[in-house]
């Protein structure tokens, strides 16, 4: 990702703000990313990006991502049963 966050910047290097007007991933929704460099990489606000390809990523609205990080979390603690929301 790091990659190509570095070719964003090189092809704008008169910004110091790199702003992406994408759609979620998850659920298609109009998510706004604002990315900036830092000292140690970059600083990225009002979504995630994740890595697809070299040269491509996808996004998640902070709402999908949070979703997927509570389904994540109930996968680790144990099995849900097919017929509710209980886990075993």
């Amino acid at each position: 990702m790091i990659e190509i966050l570095n070719k964003m910047f090189e092809a704008t290097p008169d910004k110091s703000m790199i702003v992406l007007n994408v759609k979620c991933s998850g659920c298609g929704s109009q998510t706004i990313i604002k990315i900036t460099p830092t000292s140690d990489g970059f600083g990225v606000m009002g979504g995630i990006l994740f890595k697809r390809s070299p040269d491509r990523y996808l996004v998640k609205c902070p709402a999908c991502h949070e979703a997927n990080l509570k389904t994540d979390k109930h996968k680790k603690m144990g099995k849900i049963h097919k017929d509710s929301n209980r886990l075993k």
